[in-house]
């Protein structure tokens, strides 16, 4: 499976830098809102640290808020799949048709090692389509006539081309500055008990009403005022309405036993705790409309998360609704 980064990790258009750019500056303004030294370095590192890559740094060069909010998800496997690369990238897969890509025009394979992209004509590298100026979409009748070519590529074949994203996970680059903003906030509120959440909207406000990244994009967009509006809600996880930094439900805490775990690899026990932070979808994503925006991004309690699968959160609790009546819990 392909198991190294997206390619071109590094490589960026003027308006990719100025848009990390504008959250590296949100970046600073949360940073400031925390006065003790030590606390700062942790959010710092932790959360806001932001990376001029594609990939966030394959999740070491950049904090967690870059990561959920400007970047998809780490992906490997027999398939183009980036290895996590910006929401915004403009070359998508989907499953069928979508309003807001034009299908390419067709995929060819290069010596039987690589992938050409033609798009209004131009044949485009894998390492090249990032400079695309609006967003494509390739479709399965794109790959049927190399299927027979592509199920016997190696790992390092599939490395070489992960630069594509699925259009499940892509959205516009303002709705990711948004989502930047909405979870960069539930995070010094909740787990860094920042008070002057007020003054930071403000002062976040003041920052992205001047962007010109795009004349034609007036921000904060209404989505984000109406959540702006009701400010405490971005401190309590979505699905149990409990703090961030409380345990899920407020339930007590569980003592989970100990795992032997090889000293020489670096663990990642604390993120399976229930309580551990998640980025949640309120509505889970789909391919044909683009809703990763601050509308529908926020973060949650893991166990929270987990339990939603891939069901909205009124789904998920009218599930829960028949668990408790049928098992008599009422």
């Amino acid at each position: 499976m392909a198991k190294g980064r997206t390619v071109g990790a590094s490589l960026l258009t003027e308006k990719d830098r100025r848009i990390i750019g504008l959250t590296e500056s949100i970046s600073n303004i949360l940073n400031e809102s925390i006065s003790n030294t030590d606390v700062k370095k942790h959010f710092l590192k932790n959360f806001s640290k932001n990376s001029y890559t594609r990939d966030a740094g394959t999740g070491r060069g950049a904090g967690k808020l870059q990561r959920d909010a400007l970047c998809t998800r780490g992906r490997q496997g027999k398939a183009p799949f980036s290895n996590r690369n910006l929401r915004w990238h403009p070359l998508v897969v989907a499953d069928k048709k979508i309003p807001y890509a034009k299908p390419i025009d067709k995929l060819e394979v290069e010596g039987e090692k690589a992938l050409i992209f033609v798009i209004n004509g131009k044949r485009y590298y894998p390492e090249e389509v990032y400079q695309l100026e609006k967003r494509y979409v390739v479709l399965p009748e794109h790959w049927i006539s190399h299927v027979d070519v592509l199920k016997n590529w190696e790992d390092s074949d599939w490395t070489a081309n992960s630069c594509i994203i699925p259009a499940l996970e892509s959205t516009n680059w303002w709705d990711a500055l948004e989502s930047f903003i909405v979870l960069g906030l539930s995070i010094v509120g909740a787990l860094y008990n920042v008070n002057n959440i007020d003054n930071l909207i403000n002062s976040i406000k003041d920052l992205i009403e001047n962007q010109d990244i795009d004349i034609n994009i007036s921000l904060p967009t209404e989505k984000l005022k109406k959540i702006l509006r009701d400010k405490e809600n971005l401190l309590l996880c979505p699905l149990c309405k409990s703090r961030l930094d409380s345990n899920v439900a407020d339930l007590p805490e569980r003592e989970r036993d100990s795992v032997w775990q090889p000293k020489w690899r670096t663990t990642k026990r604390a993120e399976g705790e229930d309580k551990s932070i998640q980025i949640m979808h309120i509505k889970p994503l789909i391919e044909s409309t683009i809703i990763h925006n601050s509308e529908n991004v926020r973060y949650g309690h893991r166990w929270c998360n987990v339990s939603m699968t891939d069901h909205s959160i009124d789904d998920t609790v009218d599930f829960m609704e028949h668990v408790v009546r049928v098992h008599g819990r009422i």
